[in-house]
């Protein structure tokens, strides 16, 4: 795709995003079903409500369904938490990859029965020999490969790769494995460790009041760009009302190209940006002074360390070397940020921005902002970062406790990919996609042999290629997929599940939610292929044939049988006075409090801290050994003569990581990725647009850290980087549509070893995704 395809100008945009919805935010065409919303809606002959899985803002929606398919989906105009206006005639609105979703649902591509590997030899090149077999069958097998693997080398050789779930983490918990990993050190576990550290004990807020902004400062957050419904709407009506936007990104992202400002700032260099940004604050004293005596502690240590250490603007604009940001820039910046009449002043920071695990100074740039919204008085007030106000459900083990004599082994303290040196600022069921591989292929700390993976692709891991290696040295791999992914490619037995336009749950309402809320899912259609099994049951299926089965019979009051996913979603709702009949019959589709005083906004005044308070200088980092204030540090990786460009990562709007490449209408507009560099680099590089191009990084051992891809051209990017697009380089040739398209970017990504990751003593435990450098020649 054209880069110029995404140029719009700000008022159109705006008109755009506002008028039509969040599809039209990128500049894209409206899809086809879309644009006959009217006479498809009229011709309907069933309404459902359910909400979207395409990403973790889950939308509530509206499906209609004719003849017994899904014809369209719409937002739910009453679903506040997807930036809706809890007002029907004003309707609801999805993002485009939300409305896309039918294709995946009927995609024939869709795995539809269990597959079992034939093909001993595990590989990019190396067909599994897929051949069907029965639900009994797989089973079977897979239940006698774990308890094997765990007979011979103990609990902790079955590994667990997969977000958090309930049955799963309960099956690891009966088994004894400590061995739950996730992807969040690659996705957000920097800002998580700084909103852990500094204001809420644990956790970190979702939820971004920014349609109330009257100035928002990105670094590298592009909100508009990501097209999640709810950042698109909310930035998109603050600009409709006067908003200042400025964005600092080494690539003139959607959101940058609306900005009232755009400063192309030099990657891993935030946080020096940010630090003078406090000196300017903190010595002409353009603080919240009610907000900052009230609310926060620390205030003079703070001053005190950001004087010694000299982060004058001087000092940060000599670091970034960049002609655009001069230390008056950045005085100019700080001063526009603490004005009182660009109050509310605030920096949002999603997922893989500059404060996410991109570099190894990411979470102290998280400590930079969470700090700069705090001398504004932005946090946990409209305007700025809502603090979580989820409903309180009981857990699963409260739900549902285990039967009388039985408990839950003591797992190894050790695991597989050295998370538990995490601390306490990040969650166990968690985990470290950097030093995956190093644990297993090294048998560090013990031998891994099994996994159970569900939900990731290993294109979305640093250093692929060397994944691939520990994947296919681990003795049986269990998958649970949809589609014939890489994932599914490299495993031994494949489980279809369904689409989720297909089955039932619920959704709490993290995004921009500022009371309690819920969403139901329901079966929008039966499903297509009779043999795709729900999650849950499943596990529950595995657990009593690994003899694991009483640690899911239904021991609740009343109860009998065993856990099932409706009876865990019928006592979340009781805990909030609801039942689950109730709100799969609402008028609505959401649940929320009943009593109006209970849906008004109530600022926070009393944080998770040991103080209480928002801290500057956290307690709690200094008790555990990490910097209680933000600090300067550089980047892991700097470039060099032999490595001369800095390398970034996004994704496109139309395409949700590795997951939508094979949907024809997100194709049509996004079809593979490229290696995006400026003009005057291609001028000196020789290289044309649509040049084929080589892009490599580092080796390390046996790992050639090299790709091939074309080369776009385009002015919005500085001419010492590298923009590429993630999601593509698949090598499933089952993926009709996507196989073959583009290049993993992955594949340039180093990983870590133990040491390397205990060296950067990060809280946050970042994977470092952008932190090297690469260079760029003619293939």
């Amino acid at each position: 795709m054209k880069a110029e395809k995404f140029k719009i100008k700000r008022r159109t945009f705006m008109k755009l995003a506002l008028g039509t919805g969040a599809a039209l935010s990128t500049g894209l065409s409206v899809p086809r079903f879309v644009e006959a919303t009217d006479e498809i809606v009229e011709d309907s002959e069933r309404e459902v409500f359910t909400y979207c899985a395409v990403c973790s803002g889950g939308c509530s929606m509206k499906a209609y369904v004719k003849y017994g398919r899904v014809v369209h989906l719409e937002g739910n105009p009453y679903d506040l938490a997807a930036g809706n206006p809890y007002n029907p005639k004003e309707g609801g609105r999805l993002c485009v990859k939300g409305y896309n979703a039918i294709r995946t649902l009927y995609d024939p591509d869709r795995l539809k029965y269990p597959l079992k590997r034939t093909n001993p030899n595990k590989g990019i090149d190396e067909d599994p020999g897929f051949v069907r077999i029965t639900w009994e069958e797989a089973i079977k097998e897979a239940a006698a490969k774990f308890n094997q693997s765990i007979k011979q080398f103990g609990p902790e050789s079955m590994l667990l790769i997969s977000r958090s779930n309930d049955f799963l983490v309960r099956l690891g918990k009966a088994i004894g494995t400590p061995n739950f990993i996730a992807h969040q050190s690659t996705c957000f576990t920097t800002q998580q460790a700084a909103w852990a550290g500094m204001v809420m004990g644990s956790g970190r807020p979702w939820t971004y009041d920014l349609e109330n902004s009257r100035y928002i400062l990105c670094f590298g957050f592009d909100g508009l760009g990501k097209s999640k419904n709810q950042h698109v709407r909310n930035i998109t009506k603050a600009l409709s009302r006067g908003a200042k936007l400025v964005v600092l990104d080494p690539y003139k992202s959607i959101t940058a190209a609306q900005a009232h400002r755009w400063l192309p700032i030099r990657p891993g260099y935030d946080l020096a940006f940010c630090l003078a940004m406090i000196y300017v604050i903190l010595t002409e004293k353009l603080y919240n002074q009610e907000f900052v005596e009230k609310y926060t502690q620390g205030l003079e240590q703070l001053q005190d360390h950001i004087l010694a250490q000299k982060y004058t603007p001087e000092w940060a604009a000599d670091l970034i070397n960049t002609p655009e940001i001069t230390a008056d820039t950045i005085r100019e910046i700080a001063r526009e940020f603490a004005d009182p009449a660009n109050q509310p002043a605030h920096i949002p920071s999603h997922k893989r921005d500059a404060a996410g695990p991109n570099y190894s100074n990411s979470t102290k740039l998280a400590q930079a902002q969470i700090t700069l919204n705090a001398l504004v008085g932005t946090i946990d007030r409209r305007g700025g970062t809502i603090l979580p106000r989820n409903p309180r459900f009981p857990s699963f083990d409260n739900m549902f406790p285990l039967k009388e004599g039985l408990s839950f082994p003591t797992p190894n303290r050790k695991r597989i990919d050295n998370w538990e040196d995490r601390g306490r600022f990040v969650g166990s069921i968690h985990g470290n996609f950097a030093t995956l591989p190093y644990g297993i292929l090294n048998e560090t700390p013990y031998a891994a042999k099994t996994a159970l993976v569900r939900g990731y692709n290993p294109l979305s891991f640093p250093d692929h290629k060397l994944m691939i290696q520990a994947f296919a040295k681990l003795d049986f791999m269990l998958c649970f997929e949809i589609y014939p992914s890489e994932m599914a490619w490299l495993s031994d037995i494949v489980l279809p599940e369904p689409h989720w336009l297909e089955i039932s749950g619920l959704g709490v309402r993290d995004y921009h939610s500022l009371y309690p809320m819920i969403a139901i899912r329901q079966p929008v259609v039966p499903q297509l292929y009779e043999e795709c099994k729900g999650f849950s049951g499943v596990i529950v299926d595995l657990a009593k044939e690994m003899g694991y089965g009483d640690y899911f019979l239904d021991t609740s009051e009343g109860g009998s049988g065993y856990i099932s996913g409706s009876k865990v979603q019928n006592k979340q709702m009781q805990s909030v006075g609801s039942s689950l009949n109730e709100l799969r019959n609402s008028p609505t589709g959401v649940w929320q409090p009943p009593d109006p005083e209970d849906r008004k906004f109530k600022p926070q005044e009393i944080f998770g801290t040991p103080s209480g308070k928002i801290e500057f200088y956290s307690t709690l980092f200094a008790e555990n050994g990490f910097d209680p204030l933000p600090k300067w540090q550089p980047r892991r990786e700097d470039i060099s003569d032999e490595y001369p460009f800095y390398m970034v990562i996004s994704r496109p709007p139309m395409h949700k990581m590795t997951q939508t490449q094979n949907n024809v209408l997100a194709l049509e507009t996004y079809p593979e990725n490229a290696a995006v560099i400026n003009v005057s680099t291609g001028k000196r590089l020789g290289v044309r647009d649509g040049d084929e191009v080589y892009v490599e990084s580092r080796g390390d051992g046996n790992v050639k850290r090299k790709i091939k891809l074309k080369a776009k051209l385009i002015e919005g990017i500085r001419p010492d980087t590298v923009m590429i697009y993630h999601g593509f380089g698949r090598y499933s040739n089952l993926l009709t549509q996507a196989f073959g398209r583009g290049a993993n970017d992955g594949d340039l990504i180093p990983s870590m070893s133990f040491n390397e990751m205990k060296n950067l003593n990060d809280p946050g435990m970042g994977a470092c995704m952008q932190d090297f450098a690469v260079k760029i020649y003619r293939a």
